[in-house]
């Protein structure tokens, strides 16, 4: 069975070339046909680059490259403009050190097939390699809850997410000139279109991989400042403002600038 589906990742020279043959061989051992296109942004070393070669015959990857660094959302939006040339109905995320699932772009398929109003959709994980890693990760399911939820959390695993390829050929992009991640600006950017519906399946469908790292990345005050202010902007502009959204935004700040080793223990009991 074809999908009619392109996943896209992105590679960066820091990236671990056993990672990125795992990524990609887990979309090639999935349940349908899905094509995989591969940017690489800016030069890489040459373990990453004998992983490329050793699948340039296959005819279900491309690959493309910039040898200067762009960035994440420059690659993925080089991609999508790509994909909506060439006819995709969806358009995957995956990231170079994540695990798909077997099932993942089926069940995927399936779910926007069965709910024609869904446009983007995310699925549940498994968070591995950090000490403040979950064995499941559930996020809220239906657009209603999902509106909510992102005024202060992100309401999408990302490299588990698929669009259906019509949300981009409507002119949506990553931005990519944006003091947030790429990812939490298109959320905004999608929930300010009134048409567009989210949803996420309430299975576990993606291996996400962590690194102790990860929260120092998350850490300071300007970034803390940052985050609050466009949260809050959001949550004017989608009339989400109620007590409950205020004080989870203002509580970033603490989140912020925590101890690294409370923050590790908050984001495993209480995520």
């Amino acid at each position: 069975m074809n999908a009619n589906v392109v996943v896209i990742m992105c590679i960066y020279r820091s990236d671990n070339s056993e990672m990125l043959k795992t990524a990609i061989n887990s979309i090639l051992d999935q349940s349908v046909l899905c094509d995989l296109f591969i940017y690489q942004d800016g030069d890489i070393p040459d373990c990453l680059s004998e992983v490329i070669n050793n699948y340039k015959n296959n005819n279900n990857i491309r690959f493309y490259s910039n040898l200067i660094n762009k960035g994440l959302a420059f690659g993925l939006n080089y991609l999508i403009n790509i994909a909506l040339k060439e006819g995709y109905d969806y358009i995957a995320r995956m990231d170079s050190d994540d695990i798909s699932r077997t099932l993942r772009i089926e069940k995927q398929v399936n779910f926007f097939n069965d709910n024609p109003l869904v446009d983007v959709l995310g699925t549940s994980c498994r968070e591995f390699g950090a000490s403040f890693a979950l064995d499941e990760k559930h996020l809220p399911q239906t657009h209603k809850d999902l509106l909510d939820f992102s005024i202060t959390r992100c309401p999408f695993i990302h490299p588990s997410v698929m669009f259906r390829a019509s949300v981009f050929a409507k002119g949506h992009r990553y931005p990519e000139n944006t003091t947030l991640t790429e990812d939490m600006a298109l959320w905004f950017q999608l929930l300010n279109d009134d048409d567009i519906r989210f949803a996420n399946l309430n299975e576990v469908l993606l291996d996400y991989r962590l690194n102790e790292n990860t929260i120092n990345r998350r850490k300071g005050f300007k970034k803390a400042m940052s985050e609050i202010n466009i949260r809050a902007y959001n949550m004017i502009l989608l009339n989400q403002v109620n007590l409950k959204n205020v004080a989870l935004i203002g509580a970033r700040i603490v989140f912020h600038l925590m101890p690294s080793s409370l923050v590790k223990l908050a984001y495993k009991k209480v995520r």
